[in-house]
C-alpha cells in the first residue's frame, strides 16, 4: 500500500503514517477536517484541547447554575407566600356568613381528636369577597403567561442576562409594593400582582438561553434539573416561613412576607448583575480549560448571532406538540398541588390551617430529593453511555406520570382514611420531581439555539392549566361539595397525566431537532462531510491531541 506523508502541527514534529493508521486516528479522536483549522461542534473558535472535564471543584458554570436556581426559587416562593398571606389578610367571618343551604356538602367525618377543638377564626383587616381573592391570586399567573413568549424572544435578541435581570427586578418591585397597594385598593393590589407575574414570565425562558450557552450537553441532565428544583425549594421555604411570619408581629405580620422576600429578590438582582455573564466567552476570568471544555461539548456556537426563528418548522414538528402536552400535564399537576389540594385537605379531610400548611409544603422536600436522585442517575447513565438522553427523558417523565397516577388512584380508594389518603397524596406530589428530569428540560435538548423561544412557547401553552384547572374544580364543587365530586376530579387528573406520558414516549424526542440549525450551518456541515470523504486519500493538516 502506498505511503503518504501527513504533516502534523509544528509542536508535534513530522511523522509518517499509513493510510490505515490515519483512518484509525480519525475514528478514535473524532477529528473534523477543514482547510486550515480544526473546528469542533460548529464553533468558530479553534479548539486546542480535547480532554475530560476539569477536575477543579470551582467552575464558573456552577456559579451560573446557582444563580439560576435562586431565579426559579424566587418564582414559586413569591407565589406561595402571596397565597398564604391573602388568608391572613382577609376576614373570613363574612365568608362563612354567605354560605347557603343550597350547597350540598358531604365530607368525611371529623377526626375524634379534633372534635372538641375550637378552630381559630381569622380576623384580617380586609373584607374581600372570594371572587376578589381569586382575581388577586390569578393575576400573577396571567402575567406569567403573557410574557413567556416575549421573554424568550427578548432573551435571544437582546441578551438573556438583561432579560433575567429585568424580570427579577420587575417581579421583586411588584412584590415589595403589594402591602402599600393592598391598603390603597384591591384593584391596585391586583395590578401589583400582575406586574409580579409579568416579571416572572421573563425569567424562565431567558434562563433556558443562559443554560444553553453555559452548560455542556453532557452535563445538562444534571445541572438543569438541579436548578429547576429551585421551584420546589422556593415553595418549601416559602410555605414553612410565611405562616410563622404572618402570625408574628415582625414588620406588621403579613406585610413582612412581601418586604423580606421582595428585598431578597432585589439582592438577587445585584448578584446576577455582578456574577452572571451572557456566555462563557464573555466571562473575563474564566479559565481556558473550562471554556474549551464547554465549547467542545455544545451542539453549535451559541454566542454567534442566532438565525431567524423557524416558526413553520416548529409548528409542524410533532415532538414539539408532544413535549408541550407533557409540560401542560406537569403544570396541571403543579396547579393541583398548589391551588386545589389545600382545599381538599381542608374541606374533605378537615385538617386545620397549621396542618394544611405543613402537608402542603412537605412534598416539596421529597420533590427536591427525587430530582437530585434523578439528576445523578441521568448523569451516570449518560456519562457511561448506558442510555441516551432521549430515552432518559422519556423514562423519567413516564415514571413521574405513572407514580403520580397510581398514588392518586390510591387516594380515590382510600376514601376518608385520613392517614392513608395523606400519605398517598404526599407521594403523588413527590413524583412530580421526576418531571424535571423529563419533559421540563426537554426543550433545551431539542433546540439549544432556540431554547428560549421553545421554552416560552411551550410554557405559554402549558400555563393555561394554571387557570383552567382551578376554574373546573370550582364549577364541579360549587353546588356539590362531596367526596364523589372530588374523585371525579382525581380521575380527570389521572387521565391527563397518563395520556401525556404515553404520547411523549411515542411522539416526543429529546434529540436535537433538524430545525435547530440554520440552512447555512446545514450546508457547511454537508460540504465539510463531503470534503472529508473526498480528500481522505489526499494530504491534510492534522492536529492529533494527546
Amino acid at each position: 500500500m502506498l505511503k503518504e506523508t501527513y504533516k502534523t502541527n509544528d509542536s508535534y514534529g513530522h511523522k509518517k503514517y499509513s493510510e490505515n493508521q490515519i483512518n484509525n486516528h480519525i475514528n478514535k479522536l473524532d477529528i473534523t477536517f477543514s482547510d486550515n483549522h480544526l473546528y469542533q461542534n460548529g464553533s468558530s473558535d479553534k479548539i486546542i484541547q480535547q480532554k475530560d472535564a476539569p477536575r477543579s471543584f470551582f467552575q464558573y458554570r456552577y456559579l451560573v447554575a446557582l444563580l439560576q436556581f435562586f431565579g426559579y426559587f424566587e418564582i414559586n416562593a413569591f407565589r406561595l407566600v402571596t397565597s398564604i398571606s391573602v388568608v391572613a389578610m382577609v376576614n373570613n367571618t363574612a365568608v362563612d356568613s354567605h354560605k347557603t343551604s343550597n350547597v350540598s356538602v358531604l365530607s368525611c367525618p371529623f377526626n375524634v381528636s379534633n372534635s372538641g377543638e375550637n378552630l381559630p377564626q381569622n380576623s384580617g383587616e380586609f373584607d374581600w369577597s372570594p371572587a376578589v381573592q381569586g382575581y388577586i391570586l390569578g393575576a400573577g399567573f396571567l402575567g406569567y403567561v403573557v410574557t413567556q413568549m416575549p421573554g424568550g424572544m427578548l432573551a435571544e435578541s437582546y441578551g438573556a442576562k438583561f432579560t433575567v435581570l429585568f424580570g427579577i427586578f420587575l417581579s421583586s418591585l411588584g412584590h415589595i409594593l403589594s402591602p402599600f397597594a393592598a391598603r390603597s385598593s384591591s384593584y391596585l393590589l391586583i395590578a401589583m400582582q400582575l406586574l409580579r407575574g409579568l416579571g416572572q414570565g421573563l425569567i424562565s425562558p431567558a434562563q433556558c438561553v443562559i443554560a444553553a450557552n453555559w452548560f455542556p450537553s453532557n452535563e445538562r441532565g444534571l445541572l438543569n434539573p438541579l436548578i429547576m428544583s429551585g421551584y420546589s425549594v422556593g415553595s418549601l421555604v416559602g410555605g414553612f416561613s410565611s405562616g410563622a411570619m404572618c402570625s408574628s408581629s415582625f414588620l406588621g405580620g403579613w406585610p413582612s412576607v412581601y418586604y423580606v422576600y421582595g428585598a431578597l429578590g432585589l439582592l438577587l438582582c445585584l448578584c446576577v448583575q455582578l456574577f452572571m455573564y451572557e456566555s462563557p466567552k464573555c466571562h473575563p476570568n474564566i479559565k481556558d480549560s473550562e471554556l474549551n471544555y464547554i465549547l467542545q461539548n455544545q451542539e453549535s456556537d451559541l454566542s454567534q448571532k442566532r438565525p431567524p426563528t423557524p416558526w413553520r418548522k416548529i409548528f409542524s414538528s410533532v415532538p414539539f406538540y408532544a413535549v408541550s402536552y407533557a409540560i401542560f400535564s406537569a403544570f396541571w399537576t403543579g396547579s393541583h398541588f398548589l391551588a386545589v389540594q389545600p382545599i381538599f385537605l381542608g374541606t374533605m379531610l378537615h385538617f386545620s390551617i397549621k396542618e394544611n400548611g405543613i402537608l402542603t409544603s412537605l412534598p416539596f422536600a421529597f420533590q427536591v430529593a427525587l430530582t437530585f436522585i434523578g439528576s445523578c442517575t441521568t448523569k451516570w447513565l449518560n456519562s457511561n453511555n448506558y442510555v441516551g438522553v432521549d430515552k432518559l427523558r422519556k423514562g423519567f417523565n413516564f415514571l413521574y406520570c405513572l407514580g403520580y397516577s397510581l398514588c392518586l388512584l390510591g387516594v380515590i380508594y382510600s376514601g376518608c382514611e385520613r392517614m392513608l389518603s395523606t400519605v398517598l397524596s404526599v407521594a403523588a406530589m413527590s413524583f412530580i420531581g421526576f418531571s424535571f428530569n423529563g419533559c421540563m428540560i426537554t426543550p433545551v435538548d431539542m433546540s439549544p439555539t432556540f431554547a428560549g423561544t421553545l421554552m416560552g412557547l411551550s410554557n405559554t401553552i402549558s400555563s393555561v392549566a394554571a387557570f383552567v384547572f382551578p376554574v373546573i374544580v370550582g364549577i364541579m364543587t360549587n353546588e356539590e361539595q362531596t367526596l364523589g365530586q372530588w374523585n371525579k376530579i382525581f380521575v380527570m387528573c389521572i387521565g391527563i397525566t397518563m395520556t401525556s406520558g404515553i404520547l411523549f414516549c411515542i411522539f416526543g424526542s429529546a434529540d436535537v431537532q433538524p430545525w435547530n440549525f440554520s440552512s447555512e450551518e446545514d450546508s457547511d456541515k454537508t460540504r465539510s462531510n463531503n470534503k472529508e470523504l473526498g480528500e481522505i486519500g489526499q494530504p491534510a493538516d492534522v492536529v492529533i491531541h494527546l
